[in-house]
Parts: C-alpha cells; sequence; structure tokens
C-alpha cells in the first residue's frame, strides 16, 4: 500500500492496468489503483508519453460534445468538422458502425 489516499478516500495500492487513450492502445502500465472506488492514477511520465503520441498523431484537442439527432426513423450522430478533417471524412464516406462495450460505440472510416 502506498501512504497517499484517493479522492473519495481509500488507499492506493500499485498495479497493473490496460492504457488507451483516444483509440491508441498503450498496453499494460504500471498504476496507482484506489482500493476503495477502482481509480486509476498514471505517472506523470506515461502521461507525458500519451500526450506526445496523441499530439504526434494530430489528435490533441479533437474531443468534442455533441448530440444524437433525428432523421426519419433513424438517429443521426454529427461528426464535427475538424475530426472529419482529421480523418478525412466526406459526405458518403463509408464507414462501419458498432458497439463494443457498454456506453461505447465505435466508427470506424471504410478504406
Amino acid at each position: 500500500m502506498l501512504g497517499i489516499r484517493c479522492k473519495c478516500g481509500g488507499k492506493l495500492k500499485r498495479g497493473v492496468t490496460e492504457v488507451e487513450f483516444f483509440g491508441i492502445d498503450f498496453g499494460v502500465k504500471q498504476a496507482d489503483i484506489c482500493t476503495k472506488c477502482g481509480s486509476e492514477y498514471l505517472s506523470q511520465e506515461l502521461l507525458e508519453e500519451i500526450e506526445k503520441e496523441v499530439v504526434g498523431r494530430g489528435l490533441f484537442g479533437l474531443e468534442r460534445k455533441g448530440h444524437v439527432a433525428k432523421s426519419g426513423n433513424s438517429l443521426v450522430v454529427r461528426i464535427p468538422k475538424e475530426i472529419a478533417k482529421s480523418l478525412k471524412i466526406e459526405r458518403d464516406t463509408p464507414i462501419i458502425i458498432y458497439p463494443s462495450e457498454p456506453k461505447k460505440l465505435v466508427i470506424e472510416v471504410e478504406t
């Protein structure tokens, strides 16, 4: 156990976790994990590595909030202009869309 406490009041324990950010798999890395709420805390060095990779791929700052709209009998998710540009998506670009886990939707651009 580490001498540091989580914001929930739980104790932190050194462990490992799978790290993925913006769809980039960084593998299994060491983290401090709360024994009470399960929150995971990554080292500053790992956070800097993640940031460098995200910036290098042109993904930094592209996260946006949006809403689901309705068109006929379908629901529509609008893709913000900056994200569409970074992925080279235009009108009628073929995509594959599927749920990958509860509360997570994946949209892949077909090539």
